[in-house]
């Protein structure tokens, strides 16, 4: 029989056996029967829906007309919090699907209209051209199964926070404040990922518009190993072999250009950049790195052999791991990026068609469980462990930098 609040689905077939599993167990903090059956349904109608993903749409499946005015009231009128549900579902996944790194992933969310909450008039960063937009910041979990989001944070303007009438509109909390993504990001490691209660995992995340070294020095503080995506300008301190500071500072584009070509060996990239990279590998501390203990670093540049003049630079103070190994959890990011664009989508992460601050969350976190499910259900494929041929056609032999 099935537990209180638990729809009869085991036995049924072992799609419906994951599901029920799951939804029982990240459902359980709800205070009420009808409360955890309502989650259940929803979760089953984001997987089950096609199109779209309205309420009447998620509802559609129970053959119940009454059930969409129920679901619309369970998100946006309830009173359950999304805090211990999102807290549940991590503990529940990292049992199944252990996190191997932390990856914080921004969002920008297409809108048609202009009353859905934290809507703005956003620039597109590939085209330049303005549309209308909410954006968010997700803490994904990277897994050998493929990435799960276990937490999340809506981003809102000052035109939404400081304005009266607006946030009571949206019913947004007295005391939320505006965030940029890199602050909701660390915000979310140092309180999400300590739920999980596994050793703490590598976090990456894009530090390009930040200081480097503060960010590290934090997440270090927090027992966090990291690899922070930087720009060429980030200001580096050179070490010597045994660590001590040569006294200069420069930037990240003019040390890597300055390196001898033997420094750099020919690494296999997978995921999304799947081909020959040429990497090197220099021992530095960013130059903002804030006073007291400091642990180790170094500065990983990567470049494609076909684009040479197109340099990633990463920060990290995984100074003992291989650089093949550090090239690998550099792609981690392209394909979390790639679960949240298909998968998430496919999941109603990004469908949310409602006003309310409270709404948003509740249906964000009950969709990252729908995508938990599919991603237990249905793993991520594994073809991109293959190894592709070189860009010449000529099979390479990649070697570690020195």
């Amino acid at each position: 029989m099935a537990g209180a609040g638990q729809v009869a689905l085991t036995g049924v077939d072992p799609e419906a056996d994951v599901l029920a599993d799951l939804s029982h167990e990240v459902l359980h903090s709800l205070a009420r029967r009808d409360q955890r059956r309502s989650g259940e349904l929803y979760i089953r109608g984001l997987l089950t829906a096609s199109g779209r993903k309205t309420i009447r749409n998620i509802a559609s499946h129970t053959g119940v007309p009454a059930d969409a005015q129920r679901l619309h009231h369970f998100i946006s009128d309830s009173t359950w919090h999304w805090g211990p549900v999102r807290a549940a579902l991590a503990r529940h996944m990292a049992a199944l699907a252990p996190p191997r790194a932390w990856v914080v992933h921004t969002a920008t969310l297409p809108r048609t209209g202009h009353g859905g909450v934290g809507t703005d008039h956003i620039a597109d960063p590939r085209t330049g051209r303005s549309r209308t937009a909410q954006r968010a910041v997700g803490l994904w979990a990277a897994s050998e199964r493929g990435g799960y989001p276990v937490d999340w944070h809506l981003r809102l303007s000052s035109r939404w926070l400081g304005d009266a009438r607006l946030r009571e509109q949206a019913a947004i909390p007295a005391g939320t404040v505006a965030l940029d993504a890199l602050e909701a990001g660390l915000e979310m490691v140092l309180d999400s990922a300590r739920t999980v209660g596994a050793p703490h995992r590598p976090v990456l995340l894009d530090a390009r518009q930040a200081p480097a070294g503060r960010v590290a020095a934090l997440l270090g503080d927090g027992d966090f190993p990291c690899l922070l995506r930087i720009s060429g300008s980030q200001l580096l301190t050179p070490l010597t072999a045994d660590g001590r500071g040569t006294g200069r500072v420069i930037t990240a584009r003019q040390l890597v250009g300055g390196l001898a070509p033997r420094r750099f060996g020919l690494v296999r990239a997978p995921g999304l950049w799947t081909g020959h990279h040429e990497v090197a590998r220099v021992p530095c501390r960013a130059a903002d790195t804030p006073p007291g203990p400091q642990r180790r670093q170094l500065l990983l540049a990567q470049r494609d052999v076909l684009s040479p003049l197109h340099t990633a630079f990463w920060l990290t103070d995984l100074t003992d791991w291989p650089t093949s190994a550090l090239v690998q959890l550099a792609a981690t990011s392209a394909r979390v990026a790639r679960d949240a664009s298909g998968p998430g989508r496919r999941t109603g992460l990004y469908d949310f068609e409602g006003r309310t601050f409270a709404g948003w969350h509740r249906h964000v976190t009950l969709a990252s469980a729908a995508h938990a499910a599919a991603l237990l259900l249905h793993p991520r494929e594994r073809g991109e462990s293959r190894r592709p041929a070189s860009p010449a056609g000529r099979r390479l032999h990649p070697k570690e930098p020195r």
